[in-house]
């Protein structure tokens, strides 16, 4: 897997988001949008589920209507840009439950989904989250701590 590149001020930014959205008692999540390039992903920005559909955190776990990707897509072309992976927290580790690996956000092999936990409260590094790549077929590849880390640039 190449990088995931996040342009300056877009960590911090994002993890603040979705640790506001959550409220530190649920799950939030975004879906991150940007362009690929020759050495990997660049995220410009993100789109909350909770805007494209208001009711995906009512529940003990985000969950999206179908109605949710057609903006999804509305947007990307609105913006110019792609979906280059997606994000959500959980309460406590990184680990993808099982509801996560059964349901990827989306079903396309490469996709890239991005665990935060901790409801992403306090100063949240690239080595805290897993990076899980679906590798097609209800497979996943998924890369902890340095692993993760290593994957996962912050531009300064």
């Amino acid at each position: 897997m190449k990088p995931l590149e996040f342009r300056t001020g877009v960590w911090p930014a994002l993890m603040a988001d979705l640790c506001g959205r959550g409220r530190a008692f649920r799950e939030s999540g975004a879906f991150l949008l940007g362009k690929t390039n020759l050495t990997g992903k660049v995220v410009h920005e993100w789109l909350p589920y909770d805007e494209l559909d208001p009711a995906s955190l009512n529940f003990e776990y985000v969950r999206l209507g179908t109605n949710a990707f057609s903006k999804l897509w509305t947007e990307c072309d609105v913006r110019g840009l792609q979906v280059v992976a997606d994000v959500h927290t959980h309460p406590r580790g990184p680990r993808q439950s099982r509801s996560d690996r059964a349901n990827p956000m989306i079903s396309l092999a490469g996709h890239v989904a991005l665990i935060v936990p901790n409801f992403a409260q306090g100063v949240v590094q690239p080595s805290d989250l897993s990076v899980n790549v679906y590798l097609g077929g209800g497979a996943w590849q998924s890369y902890f701590e340095r692993d993760a880390a290593a994957l996962i640039k912050l531009s300064e």
